[in-house]
């Protein structure tokens, strides 16, 4: 029997985007769509509107011509929390069912209030008893329900919430990261939305580190608004280098750009630095780049040209075998905003 199709839909800031597997190895990318979303409807990554986002899925759906239902959603932004933590051996199905009674102590929220899950990372001794080091996730609950009710509105059946890093890690991390590099080491994975960014740090697909910065490149739009005197949609055109009438020249929207992405960079670089430091021996070999505010002009320059390490972008049409009637062009503007997407719809352990 043939493999199902598999949906995964990203709910980001600007808009909602949704991708369709289908079998094979690698999978086919049989759909794509984009429907934007009116500002205010989700904000940092969080669902303020579910009737309006509600109303842009059910549009998403007839434009995509998507025939299932099913879909896989993900969370990434400042509502989830997580942490690196040591715990007393269970076997997975106890641990499961007690993890809210020991993990108090390292969420800043009420466990009655989280949506908790882990990731085992290995074993160890400590004291002649043994211990799990796990990957925990805590997401404020009120923020998935909301998420939820969005998608419940138009009709679709979330079967799976997931982790947005652990699904870039699927889409563009490589499988044997660091194994072909001059300079081997983990791969870090950064998603560049248009409020959130998440980093993503892991070893051959098995995730280290993460961390969900509450700025991406709307920031950046904002500060060519304010800077050169102009509404934030026309800051958004010009930055993206349209050529309007009585607007400030690119060089003068490029240096503001670059002056704004400078900050962002050091943000980046200093989430890198911080996990380096916190595990004894890591290092950094590759950077992987993708995202809607990844695409702006110098920005991967200025990354490599900060951090001490091979800068790429990622190419999530690279794990899967599209098959999207788009031209060339077209491709490369839609592979990096449909990377979290292509993640999320390729099963766990699916990926490169």
């Amino acid at each position: 029997m043939p493999r199902r199709t598999r949906i995964g839909l990203d709910i980001g800031s600007t808009s909602v985007r949704a991708v369709e597997l289908g079998g094979g190895n690698p999978p086919s990318l049989v759909r794509a769509a984009q429907v934007a979303l009116p500002v205010g409807a989700v904000e940092n990554g969080e669902v303020r509107n579910p009737e309006i986002v509600g109303e842009a899925l059910k549009e998403l759906w007839s434009r995509g011509g998507f025939k299932g239902r099913q879909v896989v959603l993900g969370v990434g932004n400042q509502r989830v929390v997580v942490r690196e933590v040591a715990l007393p051996w269970l076997p997975e199905k106890e641990l499961r069912e007690s993890l809210g009674f020991q993990v108090q102590e390292f969420i800043p929220m009420p466990v009655d209030e989280a949506v908790l899950d882990f990731d085992v990372l290995g074993e160890f001794e400590q004291e002649d008893r043994k211990m799990l080091r796990i990957l925990l996730v805590a997401a404020q609950k009120g923020m998935v329900e909301a998420l939820v009710d969005a998608v419940d509105r138009a009709k679709l059946v979330p079967i799976g919430l997931d982790l947005i890093p652990f699904a870039l890690v699927r889409s563009i991390g490589s499988a044997e990261a660091g194994m072909e590099l001059e300079t081997p080491g983990d791969e870090a994975v950064i998603d560049v939305g248009s409020d959130v960014t998440n980093i993503c740090v892991h070893a051959d697909g098995i995730t280290r580190f993460v961390r969900i910065l509450p700025s991406g490149g709307k920031d950046v739009t904002s500060t060519i608004a304010r800077d050169l005197g102009l509404e934030d949609d026309v800051a958004e055109r010009v930055k993206k280098g349209e050529e309007l009438e009585g607007a400030p020249s690119f060089d003068d929207v490029h240096r503001v750009a670059m002056t704004r992405a400078s900050a962002f960079v050091d943000e980046v670089r200093s989430s890198l630095e911080f996990y380096t430091a916190q595990v004894p021996g890591a290092r950094v070999g590759r950077l992987l780049v993708t995202g809607g505010g990844s695409k702006l002009e110098g920005f991967l320059e200025m990354l490599q040209e900060r951090i001490p390490v091979r800068v790429e972008r990622g190419h999530a049409f690279g794990t899967v075998r599209p098959q999207l009637k788009l031209s060339d062009a077209a491709m490369g503007e839609a592979e990096p905003v449909l990377a979290t997407a292509v993640g999320l719809a390729i099963p766990e352990g699916g990926g490169k």
